[in-house]
């Protein structure tokens, strides 16, 4: 089932109630960055952040996604699946074993096919977190990119065409108008 929404929280911590974003779409964790939330769906690609995961009850019924060298691994434990392969990832250079988190939790976003990408807490301050979003943002054009903050609001950006900035007040409103 194609989804119109999907929200990815990254690696800054966030102070947004999150239980009711699920009804607007999947929620996808990047590994255990906010992990007093439960969430539906996790990315990991480190033994320390799955291994802490795993013995965290706020993952217990999180579905973990793991790169398939980690998830091997850890086969036998039911909250891991496999991540998905994702087409064009060569092209962007990015490691699915050594990239970020949310990076990770992006591609995966991105992989589900929605009409909107909700960003919460994801890290725009680092530059080669913001280089990552902006290729992934311009390879798929017929993605709009939101990145939720709490006013003012960022003009980092503004030149990447399917890409836009909001606050948590329109996010709510999002979330509202599917109730």
């Amino acid at each position: 089932m194609k989804n119109n929404y999907t929200t990815i929280v990254g690696n800054q911590p966030i102070s947004f109630d999150l239980h009711e974003s699920i009804q607007i779409g999947p929620v996808i964790a990047s590994a255990n960055s906010n992990k007093s939330i439960s969430f539906p769906y996790a990315t990991c690609n480190s033994e320390q952040n799955l291994q802490d995961m795993l013995n965290s009850p706020n993952f217990q019924g999180t579905n973990i996604l793991a790169p398939e060298n980690l998830f091997k691994k850890y086969i036998f434990f039911n909250e891991i699946t496999c991540l998905p392969s994702f087409p064009g990832i060569k092209t962007l250079d990015i490691d699915p074993e050594k990239c970020s988190p949310q990076c990770l939790s992006l591609m995966l976003g991105v992989y589900l096919k929605p009409k909107i990408l909700f960003l919460l807490g994801y890290d725009l301050l680092n530059p080669i977190e913001f280089t990552r979003l902006k290729s992934i943002a311009i390879s798929n054009p017929d993605i709009r990119f939101a990145y939720i903050c709490n006013p003012p609001v960022t003009k980092r950006l503004e030149k990447i065409d399917n890409c836009f900035c909001d606050t948590y007040i329109k996010y709510q409103e999002v979330i509202d108008a599917r109730k």
